[in-house]
């Protein structure tokens, strides 16, 4: 069965991009601009976001955290798994979406371990690729592949950010494409 995202059936998951650990990763300035394309289509498209944060790692990082109102609940965890936050898969199944967009790091510990228990679960996971990271790409590519492998759907910030769009006539979509834009630009000064 083939996944397609709609806006109405999905929640983002955001895992950990804190800031005693985001300066640790690969491709960190990327990282960051998947991320705040991600947050900023989602809250467009009224995509309820989720937000993780493990408890001896700090705060949120500013960047990511100022796309958010104050009123969003950050779920504080020890565990590595997402999943075993038992208000977390409430809040979750309270939302009653099918779907669950998954970004954030590190990729082969917390992000893989949540998306392995989100399948166990029976969502429909859609990991961003570009919008996760480890300290080494190795330990990077290689959980993508087993996170494919178990069943989740693998796709790019920009491809998934249409996709949750679906047409040029939505009125939110003049600032879509600015964001898009923004996010083409600071991809292309980082190859520079």
């Amino acid at each position: 069965m083939a996944l397609k995202a709609r806006s109405t059936d999905s929640v983002l998951l955001v895992i950990d991009v804190q800031e005693k650990i985001i300066d640790t990763v690969a491709e960190k300035e990327n990282l960051l601009h998947c991320l705040e394309a991600i947050i900023k289509a989602s809250n467009l498209l009224h995509i309820p976001s989720v937000l993780t944060q493990q408890e001896k790692l700090g705060e949120i990082t500013p960047r990511i955290r100022r796309l958010y109102q104050n009123d969003i609940t950050i779920f504080k965890k020890l565990a590595f798994s997402c999943c075993d936050v038992s208000e977390l898969r409430d809040k979750l199944e309270r939302l009653g979406r099918k779907t669950i967009i998954v970004c954030g790091i590190e990729t082969h510990i917390c992000v893989m371990q949540t998306v392995l228990d989100l399948l166990a679960l029976k969502y429909e996971v859609l990991l961003l690729q570009d919008a996760t990271s480890s300290y080494k790409i190795t330990d990077r590519e290689t959980a993508i592949e087993r996170m494919r492998d178990a069943g989740a759907w693998i796709s790019t910030t920009e491809s998934v950010i249409y996709e949750l769009t679906e047409d040029a006539q939505k009125p939110e979509f003049k600032q879509i494409l600015q964001i898009i834009k923004t996010l083409r630009s600071q991809d292309n000064s980082s190859k520079s």
